[in-house]
């Protein structure tokens, strides 16, 4: 059979990579069969071989060997050389798809090492580029500590592919579990970091399709990072199946055969079973340290029908080795003791052959793997009666110790025989009806892209609650994915969808009478319902979680829940009291549920921390703070990104405290190193880099670094994050109003007034729309437009008289009052104008204290008012009260600071001289 070129590059780079797994001692053996085959691509291979064997003094990347028919031949690439804005440092290694390329940025606008992987020339891929932005697209959405990220992706002018990753430095997960000595349950530690990525990836839509050793490092701090993740998929953009089933003719399929499930090798639709059969077979090495496949000769006919027809043998029914035992801290014996029979059937659950028979989703591979680790019974073995209390046993050595007789023994074996038979047949119901579930939507992604529309998760996961609505059949199976699809439409800020999925939920939960689960719903409702500013919604949802008949009294993880969320309720009415006794009390909950460094614990006290704040206890708050960092420091799972977390909560925790000189110093240390390791485009770079700019506003600071400023901009056309675009659109749009008259303020009023004036309301923040349109009349009444600013403030405040004064609302409140008395000051009305800037003042007051620094220079605004009436004594009065309360917040230099004493010798210079000066060009915010 004759293939075009590119087929052939395809077949041989699968070649090569199998070549290059093998052992130096294995290979020869391996080649003597494929010439004993004829391989037609036998020639090609040893060539590229040959030259891998020379490559410490041949040029091998610049002299690849031709394949028969027309198509480039792989670039020469050395130090030094420009890749997009990228600059070569130094070869990484190379594969039978790319070379790869240690990096570093080299355009001015940030300092940052990436691996910049050159795919090499492929022929036949005319519409590669055209495809490469969208696949570039998608991949860049997976944002996940365990995932080695992709930070950008380009195409040359001469048309060379290029992808900049994540620089990791890291062993493969299987060569650094060996030289570690890593014992099984550590082993299976670090594999459950490789299902956290893979769940991550699966909720995302995207498969990996080339899970192996080599594509999963762990660093030396024991933190495991996923390469190539979905590049796979990349670099075979635009190629459709094909239908071959030789093992050595994989034209257009990119994987490492070893790795590879049989659906890979057949050519059918992938799903994400296949990883789940990938995962299994580095499951696999990892547990005993060899393959599944007990080959006779390394060919690879014989490797194809392995995976296809030879069932495994569970590892503990392998060979073992001493050698190997040693590596894992054990000897053989114990060794095969501690496989099986539980990490036995988990390993050779994930490798069945038939897609339906493997764990319906990584997720149910992820639960079965903590059951294991935390001593329970694994569902992917037969759950006998036997099995089941030998587990029980375990777990209450004494208490079986004390009790049970011979009859009752008996008699509680064959009842938990029955009890769990029947739980087998439901389970495995459940599973496949989950499978189905999972598979249909992956099925319409592709129908729906072959038709060419444009299919995002928000889209899928709104068709997958419409499907599962209908799934009438399995009531248990319809509410445990409505309660997943409705987390994850919460945290991709889908409230709305989220609401309705919750609320279908604890209708099935409630029906099916499973008061825990209907509760714990309940719960996770009213934390969306209160995130879209519903409060009395919220409020009755909470409260009839806690009402649910039936619940258990001493369930701390429900009870932890129940009291984060009323804190949180409490924060909105604005009851810091209430709210800190129940962030207490929930920290409690949590710390018996989950230990004293379990994530959830710790967002524990971070509600705790907030109500500190809001007691305005800054002292206090900054001492919580402290032992959270500690907490944080000690949490086994921690994520990599915790610090810059960390650095956000701190950044908040100081600015809210009124200690701005601290807060920019801290944002300015932190922020760079946390762009280095995580790009601009980490959620939490953004909101420090917000809050950086918007201290630099208190502060009288209006000039932003260009690094910075691009940020932004970049930041405030930002569609996918609509809250944070127009909160940073707002930030430059007060900055350029302080500068003066320009295009680019143009520009952003324009962009801020098409927001403001939006019938909608924002979800995330509704308060984000009265704030849009204040900052457009600070504009106008910096601009000279006193009359349009006051009529657009009037209209803010007329819509804001409805609602709750919570927090929020009188701070926005406090800014708008102070603008409207400022429009007054503008017009010649200092008497009308003093009232409106009491009033702001107050209002700031309120929230942050009498001793604030945001209090006392929303009191200066008064002076203004004073000076301007010929209360000059009064105004005086005023301006040295917040002279030092500012002096200490601001420090000496800071352009507000320096205002104030212009206005303090102003006012001075006025008394003075007996006459009368303007004070009405002027007001603070």
């Amino acid at each position: 059979m004759n293939h075009t070129p590119e087929q052939q590059w395809s077949a041989l780079s699968a070649l090569y990579e199998e070549a290059d797994t093998l052992p130096a001692e294995e290979l020869p053996a391996w080649l003597a069969e494929l010439e004993r085959e004829g391989h037609p691509l036998l020639p090609q291979l040893k060539r590229m071989l040959e030259a891998r064997a020379h490559l410490a003094t041949d040029d091998f990347l610049g002299t690849l060997p031709r394949l028969s028919g027309e198509g480039p031949e792989a670039s020469a690439w050395s130090a030094g050389r420009r890749v997009g804005p990228y600059r070569l440092v130094r070869p990484l290694g190379e594969g039978g798809m790319a070379e790869v390329w240690l990096a570093e940025r080299d355009d001015g606008a940030f300092r940052r090492q990436v691996a910049i992987k050159l795919p090499y020339p492929r022929p036949g891929r005319e519409t590669f580029a055209l495809r490469f932005d969208r696949e570039r697209d998608i991949l860049a959405t997976l944002r996940h500590p365990h995932i080695a990220g992709l930070f950008d992706a380009g195409v040359t002018k001469e048309g060379q592919a290029w992808l900049a990753l994540e620089y990791v430095e890291g062993q493969p997960i299987s060569s650094f579990c060996d030289e570690h000595k890593l014992p099984l349950r550590e082993r299976v530690k670090l594999f459950r970091q490789v299902l956290l990525a893979m769940q991550h990836a699966h909720a995302n839509l995207v498969i990996h399709r080339d899970l192996k050793p080599a594509n999963i490092l762990v660093t030396p701090e024991g933190e495991v990072r996923l390469l190539d993740f979905g590049i796979a998929k990349l670099l075979d953009a635009g190629a459709e199946a094909i239908e071959e089933t030789e093992l050595t003719r994989q034209a257009g399929r990119t994987m490492t055969p070893r790795y590879a499930s049989p659906e890979q090798l057949t050519g059918l639709p992938l799903t994400t079973a296949c990883d789940v059969y990938s995962l299994g077979v580095v499951f696999y090495e990892l547990l005993c340290g060899e393959r599944p496949y007990e080959l006779k000769t390394e060919s690879a006919a014989q490797l194809e029908h392995a995976i296809l027809e030879v069932e495994p043998r569970a590892p503990s029914r392998r060979a073992l080795t001493e050698h190997g035992a040693l590596a894992r801290g054990t000897s053989v014996k114990a060794l095969r003791r501690a496989l099986s029979p539980e990490l036995d059937a988990i390993a050779l659950r994930c490798l069945a052959k038939k897609a339906t028979a493997r764990y319906s989703s990584v997720d149910a591979l992820l639960a079965d793997v903590d059951r294991w680790l935390a001593g329970d019974a694994v569902l992917a073995r037969a759950p006998g009666a036997w099995y089941r209390l030998a587990k029980f046993a375990a777990r209450h050595r004494i208490g079986v110790g004390l009790g049970a007789t011979a009859v009752v023994a008996l008699a509680v074996s064959a009842a938990v025989a029955v009890v769990f038979a029947i739980q087998a047949r439901e389970e495995s119901a459940r599973a496949g009806a989950s499978r189905d579930f999972m598979l249909s939507l992956f099925k319409r992604a592709d129908q729906e892209k072959a038709h060419g529309a444009d299919i995002t998760a928000r889209d899928l996961l709104r068709t997958g609650r419409a499907d599962l609505l209908k799934l009438t059949d399995q009531p248990h199976l319809q509410a445990e994915l409505l309660m997943g699809i409705g987390t994850i439409q919460r945290d991709m800020g889908e409230y709305v969808d989220a609401d309705g999925t919750f609320a279908d939920t604890v209708t099935l939960y409630k029906s099916l009478g499973m008061p825990r689960e209907e509760a714990l719903a309940r719960v996770a409702h009213a934390n969306v319902v209160l995130r879209m500013g519903h409060l009395e919604r919220a409020r009755a949802l909470l409260a009839g979680a806690g009402e649910v008949q039936g619940r258990s009294p001493d369930d701390h993880e429900l009870n932890a829940r129940l009291n984060e969320v009323g804190g949180w309720i409490a924060i909105v009415e604005a009851d810091a009291v209430r709210a800190r006794s129940l962030f207490r009390q929930g920290r409690i909950e949590a710390t018996k549920a989950f230990g004293p460094y379990h994530t959830k614990t710790i967002d524990a006290m971070r509600g705790l921390v907030y109500a500190e704040r809001l007691l305005r206890n800054f002292d206090g708050a900054l001492a919580l703070q402290d032992e959270l960092e500690q907490a944080a420091i000690r949490a086994p799972d921690k994520d990599p990104r915790e610090p810059l977390v960390l650095a956000d909560g701190r950044a908040d925790l100081l600015d809210s405290a009124g200690r701005y000189v601290d807060a920019l110093s801290h944002i300015t240390n932190t922020l760079p190193s946390g762009i280095t390791r995580f790009g601009p485009n980490d959620e939490y770079c953004r909101r420090l880099l917000l809050r950086k700019a918007r201290v630099m506003l208190k502060l009288g600071m209006a000039e932003l670094s260009e690094e910075d400023r691009a940020f932004m901009e970049q930041l405030s056309r930002d569609d996918a994050s609509p809250a944070l675009s127009i909160d940073s659109s707002i930030v430059l749009l007060r900055m350029e109003s302080i500068r003066g008259p320009s295009s680019r303020h143009q520009m952003l009023f324009e962009r801020v007034l098409a927001f403001g004036d939006a019938d909608t309301e924002v979800q995330i923040n509704p308060m984000l729309k009265a704030l849009a349109s204040l900052t457009l009349a600070e504009s106008q009444l910096r601009g000279g437009d006193a009359e349009a600013a006051g009529r657009r403030v009037d209209d803010v405040l007329q819509r804001l008289e409805s609602r709750e004064p919570t927090m929020a609302v009188r701070s926005v409140l406090a800014f708008g009052k102070t603008l409207r008395g400022a429009a007054l000051l503008r017009a010649g009305r200092p008497d009308s104008a003093l009232p409106w800037l009491t009033r702001g003042r107050d209002d700031m007051a309120a929230v942050y204290g009498e001793l604030h620094p945001l209090t006392a220079m929303y009191s200066v605004n008064r002076a203004l008012a004073m000076a301007a009436m010929g209360r000059l004594q009064d105004a005086q009065q005023v301006v040295v009260e917040a002279e030092p309360v500012l002096r200490r917040a601001m420090g000496a230099t800071a352009p507000t600071y320096l205002r104030i004493q212009r206005l303090r010798e102003q006012i001075r210079e006025t008394q003075r001289l007996g006459i009368q000066l303007s004070f009405a060009s002027d007001f603070f915010t």
